[in-house]
């Protein structure tokens, strides 16, 4: 329960900032940095490591990798890392239009807090 509540707040409170914002940016950080810091500490029992697995990891390792690389180039080609721009659009300045109203970005930072959970958890 307390995860929920937690998720609950920071959901609430990232819908409350503005988008682009540094106020934004610091919640995302700072959230994706206590999340990794718990999974990473967290010890999940072995997998036993196959040749599917391997494969696995090198397609979803590269998907993740090129998503970020384009991510970073979009974000440091903006003339204004504060505003959104048309010509170097991240996925954040693509989603915007339809995360415009509150309860749309309350839900859009719970998915994103629950997928990102899901991720580290597994």
């Amino acid at each position: 329960m307390p995860l929920l509540a937690v998720s609950a707040v920071l959901a609430a409170g990232g819908a409350a900032t503005r988008p682009f914002s540094w106020s934004a940016t610091a919640l995302v950080v700072v959230s994706a940095a206590v999340v990794s810091a718990l999974a990473w500490r967290a010890r999940p029992e072995q997998t036993p490591r196959t040749a599917r697995l391997r494969r696995g990891a090198a397609v979803w390792s590269t998907l993740l990798v090129a998503a970020t690389v384009w991510e970073v180039y979009a974000f440091a080609r903006q003339p204004d890392w504060t505003r959104p721009s048309d010509e170097h659009p991240t996925l954040s300045t693509l989603l915007d239009p339809a995360l415009e109203q509150w309860p749309l970005r309350f839900a859009g930072w719970l998915v994103w807090l629950s997928v990102g959970w899901w991720l580290v958890s597994r």
